[in-house]
């Protein structure tokens, strides 16, 4: 008789094989742990770790807890109070849902759970110690309403999985941002993590969305962004997403959540790219932080896809991708482009002295209504600078959360109510929002603007139009302004089949001799050209002559500075030298950019108030009045507040 080769593993050995899906290094512990806290209702989580939580990690909720029969049961695989059939995976709604984290932390680990049903005063609570998955003690023990679960010398008996384990300061690295996380997602949650000790990070809790970025992100990058806010098609996207001030260097600031859950999806990350395109080019691997919130029937979403929970599939993904693209464009249009003159001044640092005052140039130096090309000289001014005084902070009484530190930015720590007694969290109201709309780094939605609403005041310097709204005094760069004009008008020309700016065809053709590399690139894209103004035809070697030019410099002599010839010769030099640079075959596109950059007015034009007046309305009619095609800014705010401010007002 041949003996059986296909056995059923025991437990434990099943639970490490599961635990090798869940729970990888320390940070996937610490998740499973903190899910279950918010799962339970918890209001305030605190995390302590040491050696980067490969020795100790300990989570503290003061969420719901656990009856003794429910905590013993906990530990079984496949234990949950989250679901009850297989129909219920197509409704989830909850962090955590298989009923596998527990036991699967805890054959890896030394494990010990204290817990106290919320609601019961006078019973007791119940402590439990596993010892590599095997249940050791069970005994009652005083406890606050909550749970408290200790992992200690985290595949201690598993040695293969812990020589993969990377340093100490590697995997705090990875917790800290699991809690930042957190953190965005959950933020009337208030979170501590602590480590050796020492508090690493902390956030308030005070239900605040920004109040979380701010404690995220920092100060500097939280005042640059812009919310976003999309309600269609059965979902909503709510969340935020960074100007062109606060582009990374990575996407270690895009954040994504489906029903507060982080996930990955590239669907998101393309629409979030795309919309961000659209409107803004980006030079490089630049990109901007975003917070991105998917709310949408959980029946519409597959969580259930991988061990960890951080991959979904959307059953209507194409309407995701355009929720998302149509938000970020919006949010970015609506005047995430517009960045203000003092928007480094905004409070950078919390004191309690008043600041000295110091020299600063002059920010505008414009007569109340001089006539056009009036120029004037500087003058040296002072600026006065209102003292930003911090708020007194709570001490705090003995507790599990006790010794957080104050909050890093100077915004005092909230609590929600708990049954806990007193936290660090302190009780102290938080206060608003630290970015007013008089020192926002964010300005308004110029696409609502006509000549009536912004008025042209001057031209200074022979390179910016001054002029006033409502709300702010506007510089606009005149030259890219222009460009950004004749950029649109020549792309809605190109889909169109034609040109996209006026043209003149010239009685008597002029002949462009170019070297060799320019009649290649020229050959190339004699099209392109075309739908730029410009139509050239081979004239044997390396000569083309030239039939049709733009109307805008027909009108110049020939050879003159902004002349026909002169601006040709511009574009076809600098569309040689980028294609040289990049090594490849610049898209169609870039010819209109170049073409409408070498036909743009030029910094140091005079212009009268006519001219800057058709500039200007053409400027707030174009679909993205914010920046030029190479994504320079145009216009530039000084608000009042902040003027007024300058002036001790």
């Amino acid at each position: 008789m041949s003996m059986a080769k296909v056995e059923i593993l025991d437990e434990n050995t099943a639970n490490q094989i599961a635990a090798g899906e869940v729970v990888e290094r320390p940070a996937a512990a610490v998740k499973e742990l903190v899910e279950n806290g918010l799962d339970a209702g918890a209001r305030r989580i605190l995390v302590e770790l040491e050696e980067g939580g490969k020795y100790l990690i300990r989570v503290t909720d003061d969420g719901s807890g656990m009856s003794r029969e429910d905590a013993v049961l906990s530990l079984q695989r496949h234990a949950t109070s989250k679901i009850r059939t297989a129909d219920d995976l197509f409704q989830i709604t909850t962090m955590g849902f298989r009923g596998e984290a527990l036991p699967s932390i805890a054959s890896v680990s030394q494990m010990s759970v204290i817990t106290k049903a919320a609601g019961d005063d006078e019973a007791a609570g119940v402590q439990i110690r596993c010892m590599g998955g095997s249940l050791e003690e069970v005994s009652e023990i005083g406890a606050r309403s909550g749970t408290s679960i200790t992992v200690e010398n985290l595949f201690y008996n598993v040695p293969a999985r812990l020589k993969f384990l990377k340093t100490s300061s590697t995997e705090l690295t990875h917790i800290v941002e699991l809690m930042q996380r957190f953190a965005l997602a959950r933020p009337e949650v208030a979170f501590r993590l602590l480590h050796g000790g020492g508090e690493v990070f902390a956030a308030p809790g005070s239900g605040s969305a920004m109040d979380a970025c701010v404690h995220v992100f920092g100060r500097e990058t939280a005042r640059h962004l812009v919310p976003l806010n999309y309600d269609g098609a059965g979902l909503r996207v709510t969340g935020f997403i960074g100007t062109p001030a606060a582009l990374k260097s990575s996407r270690s600031a895009q954040h994504t959540f489906v029903n507060t859950r982080h996930v990955r999806n590239k669907a998101v990350t393309r629409a979030l790219d795309e919309a961000y395109k659209s409107v803004q080019t980006l030079h490089g691997t630049r990109y901007p932080a975003a917070v991105v919130m998917v709310q949408i029937d959980p029946a519409q979403v597959d969580v259930n896809v991988s061990p960890t929970k951080t991959e979904v599939r959307f059953t209507r993904e194409g309407d995701i991708y355009a929720a998302v693209y149509k938000a970020v464009q919006e949010a970015l249009l609506a005047g995430g482009l517009v960045p203000t003159l003092t928007q480094k001044l905004a409070a950078p640092a919390v004191s309690t002295r008043q600041a000295p005052e110091e020299e600063h140039p002059v920010l505008l130096s414009v007569a109340p209504r001089p006539a056009g090309n009036t120029r004037q000289e500087p003058r040296n001014t002072a600026a006065f600078h209102e003292a930003v005084i911090e708020r007194a902070r709570q001490p705090f009484d003995d507790d599990p959360f006790e010794g957080a530190s104050p909050s890093p930015v100077g915004v005092p720590l909230a609590a929600p109510s708990s049954p806990f007694s007193s936290s660090p969290f302190s009780s102290s109201p938080l206060p608003s929002s630290p970015f007013s709309s008089s020192s926002s780094a964010i300005g308004g939605d110029y696409r609502q603007h006509n000549l009536d609403s912004l008025r042209v005041l001057a031209q200074t310097r022979n390179m910016y139009i001054l002029a006033q709204t409502d709300d702010a005094l506007v510089l606009i760069d005149q030259h890219i302004a222009h460009e950004r004009v004749l950029y649109e008008q020549l792309l809605a020309g190109a889909e169109g089949g034609g040109a996209g700016v006026p043209t003149q065809r010239l009685m008597l053709p002029f002949t462009l001799e170019v070297s060799k590399r320019e009649a290649l690139v020229v050959e190339n894209r004699l099209e392109d050209l075309r739908r730029a103004g410009f139509e050239l035809e081979p004239f044997g070697g390396d000569s083309f002559v030239v039939r049709s030019v733009p109307a805008s410099v027909a009108q110049k002599h020939l050879k003159a500075q902004g002349g026909p010839e002169e601006v040709l010769r511009e574009i076809v030099e600098e569309l040689v030298e980028k294609t040289v640079s990049r090594r490849l075959l610049l898209p169609a596109e870039e010819v209109l950019i170049t073409a409408s950059c070498k036909m743009a007015v030029k910094a140091g034009d005079p212009l009268s108030f006519d001219e800057m007046n058709a500039l200007v309305s053409s400027l707030l009619k174009s679909a993205n009045p914010y920046t030029c095609p190479h994504g320079r800014p145009i216009i530039i705010e000084l608000p009042n507040g902040d003027l007024d401010r300058k002036f001790g007002r």
